[in-house]
């Protein structure tokens, strides 16, 4: 068994024969970490594992998937040794302890490669040599940037030259965009693409440089589709902006949660590896519960501790305030409530007018501060392994005395809710309110005269502006709640719909007993309880178990509550207590 300071290499033998089918040979050797020895990294996706074919490995014949077999094929030089790393060679895969040893190296391992070869599979039926090949050009020239001269020319001799080579530049690349192409859904790999200082693409019988695909993505981002592009552009984003996605993640080295959340859609054989292919990307001991690797824990576990990881990395509980986006009856059986799910990505529970507004959360938690001045201490963040509950520091603010129903699509078959359906409910979530707060006496308010309507409106946009793409913009203006008034009132679409509608997206209206006004989890019960974590920066919803044990809760989710979002009930002297979440 290797230790955890050294690694296996893998020696590609050259083809002794002109026949490409002639048997791939192979040989191992273990090298100590750290070593000068030059080596390159195969990225690829394993494929079907009962579709398996036999190598030649060290003299013994080792069945491999079909796939990385054709890879080796491919890559094969044919008169000298080609020395690389391949994970399902180089790792005994059915030794546990070995894998555990092994994969926190992998991040050293892709770092300190010569080159990253990434296997793209073989060209499609129906794809010729000459269609891969005017893809490529294609890219190629993409790289070369959009507006320039020459590049307009280039483009333009695509389009009409004799032999249609653009459509059937489009048609390639069809086929090795995400979803066409499995390697895109693999999060395995993110860290084989994103830490090599080099990577080259091959793709069957050709091959094209990262840094070049890299560049035309780039350009694409960056300028405006040319026109002779413009039927083919949804193909085109495809490939590209999921290169730019990788791009931006090497360049920025965005923290652990922002990684986690924008790649969760990635998928993997084991649903460990769901985080374990992720820690390559991270400095060592950043994550420590997450980096033992420990294939002897189940999913669950893994998930709890690496939430905990990420808040106490981060000093933040953001990672709980993007729980409550998944939906329950698919989430990861035995998962405790407050730990992110991150077996298939986020799970939207309804769209709005389309869209399910995926990063509303992620970019606007930070935008209140519930907490006040209080911070996250963390010896009061505390993670019982066994039990997979959490500990927090916080008090309680209120009891949730209005819940509304949860709101359902309008949409047979869909889970989408039209613009006339938003319309709709924002009007019968109006007149709930109007009618608790007409059964009620209340004192008058110590902000002035604001009133519940005020509230209402604020709530219902989170008392934001945010940009399509979900990016805040600033606090909702006079002008932006006139807006979301006139929406109600027409059902014509405003720009402050985008914030309107991510509310709703995620949450319903909720009222306390002391007539606080907010909007809740779309499970937000009667009953239910609304506190405030030490550093938390949205107010959140928290149910008693039905054990009836103090202090001990079912996490429900984060909540928007007006007249406590920027820590006003810091300053009511609540008591202060330690919680367990489940």
């Amino acid at each position: 068994m290797l230790s955890n300071d050294e690694i296996r290499l893998l020696d590609l033998l050259p083809s002794l024969h002109s026949d490409d089918d002639a048997l791939i040979q192979c040989r191992t050797r273990t090298i100590p970490l750290p070593s000068d020895i030059p080596f390159e990294t195969l990225s690829y996706v394993w494929g079907d594992q009962s579709d398996c074919t036999e190598i030649s490995v060290d003299g013994n014949i080792v069945p491999v998937t079909s796939n990385l077999a054709s890879a080796l094929r491919h890559i094969r030089r044919s008169a000298s040794i080609r020395t690389m790393w391949v994970d399902q060679l180089c790792i005994n895969q059915s030794d546990e302890l070995e894998k555990a040893n092994q994969v926190p190296l992998m991040g050293h391992i892709y770092s300190r490669t010569t080159q990253c070869v990434i296997w793209f599979g073989p060209r499609r039926p129906g794809i010729s040599l000459s269609d891969a090949k005017a893809a490529i050009g294609l890219l190629d020239i993409l790289s070369e940037g959009k507006h320039n001269d020459a590049v307009h020319l280039s483009l333009i001799n695509l389009d009409l030259g004799a032999d249609g080579a653009l459509p059937s530049a489009i048609r390639a690349i069809d086929s090795i965009r995400l979803p066409n192409n499995p390697w895109w859904t693999r999060t395995w790999t993110l860290q084989e693409s994103i830490l090599p200082p080099k990577a080259c693409i091959v793709w069957g019988e050709l091959s094209i440089e990262w840094e070049t695909l890299s560049s035309a993505a780039s350009n694409w981002a960056g300028a405006n589709c040319h026109p002779i592009l413009y039927p083919y552009i949804n193909i085109l984003n495809g490939l590209l902006s999921q290169v730019n996605g990788l791009r931006f993640t090497k360049e920025n080295r965005m923290g652990p949660l922002d990684i986690a959340f924008r790649w969760a859609f990635r998928n993997t054989t084991k649903l460990q590896d769901k985080v374990y292919g992720l820690m390559g990307l991270f400095q060592p001991g950043a994550l420590p519960r997450s980096q033992m690797c420990d294939y002897r824990l189940s999913p669950p576990q893994i998930y709890a501790m690496f939430t905990v990881d990420l808040i106490e990395y981060g000093r933040t509980l953001h990672a709980l305030a993007l729980r409550y986006m998944h939906k329950h009856p698919t989430s990861t059986e035995g998962l405790p409530n407050w730990a992110m799910d991150m077996d298939g990505g986020i799970r939207w529970e309804i769209s709005i007018d389309g869209d399910s507004c995926p990063w509303y959360v992620m970019n606007t938690y930070n935008w209140y501060n519930a907490c006040g001045s209080t911070t996250l201490d963390l010896n009061r963040v505390k993670y019982d392994q066994t039990s997979n509950t959490l500990s927090l520091a916080g008090f309680k603010v209120d009891d949730i005395e209005v819940a509304v129903a949860k709101p359902s699509e309008d949409e047979p078959g869909t889970s989408n809710i039209t613009r006339a359906g938003v319309a709709r409910l924002v009007k019968e979530w109006y007149q709930v309110a109007e009618d608790f707060y007409k059964s009620h006496t209340w004192p008058a308010r110590k902000d002035g005269p604001r009133t519940w309507q005020d509230a209402f409106w604020t709530a219902l946009v989170g008392n934001l502006r945010v940009s399509e793409e979900y990016g805040p913009e600033g606090q909702a203006t006079y002008e932006d709640i006139e807006m979301a008034k006139k929406f109600v009132e027409t059902g014509v679409r405003q720009y402050i719909c985008y914030s309107m509608f991510a509310n709703i997206a995620r949450k319903k209206l909720v009222i306390t007993t002391t007539g606080l006004l907010g909007f809740g989890p779309h499970h937000s019960e009667v009953g239910d309880q609304v506190w405030i974590f030490h550093g938390g920066k949205m107010p959140f919803v928290l149910r008693p178990t039905t054990a009836g044990l103090v202090n001990d809760f079912l996490y429900i989710g984060p909540s928007y509550v007006d007249g406590i979002i920027y820590g006003e009930a810091v300053s009511l002297d609540k008591p202060v207590c330690d919680v367990v979440l489940r």
